[in-house]
């Protein structure tokens, strides 16, 4: 029964198209934050406090890490409040992280995927315009 609430709960998520969070709770079952408008920011933590509690993971500190809405993207924050990190896709992040659809984050042991079903992907092209001095000779 619990499988089917959880393919349920993902489901929902998936077509509603908001930005959510799959992450496992103390009991091993998935849960899913759905990152709807109402939320700006989100505290990821062991603390009871905190928005995604990790409380079973010993390498999760009481408040970790945080999410926030910048704009219409989300970013993951460190600025070391972790003992231990904060990883997106094994990459340490030192500072903000802009997360992109299907990245993978991991808080102490835990690991948390990041879902923006209907983000756009447009990568910013490194310019290779001709220098702004003037006409290029042709």
């Amino acid at each position: 029964m619990s499988s089917e609430v959880e393919a349920s709960d993902l489901a929902d998520a998936e077509r509603r198209g908001d930005p959510f969070l799959v992450y496992p709770d103390s009991d091993g079952r998935r849960r899913v934050l759905s990152l709807s408008d109402s939320w700006s920011e989100v505290t990821v933590g062991r603390s009871l406090s905190a928005d995604v509690v990790l409380s079973w993971d010993e390498d999760v500190s009481r408040i970790h890490a945080e999410l926030r809405r910048m704009g219409v993207e989300w970013v993951l924050v460190d600025e070391g409040l972790s003992r231990n990190g904060s990883f997106v896709n094994e990459e340490r992040v030192n500072g903000r992280r802009l997360l992109t659809d299907g990245d993978e984050l991991r808080l102490g042991q835990t690991r948390v995927l990041f879902r923006a079903p209907f983000q756009v992907s447009d990568e910013t092209r490194v310019s290779t315009a001709p220098d702004l001095g003037g006409p290029t000779p042709g």
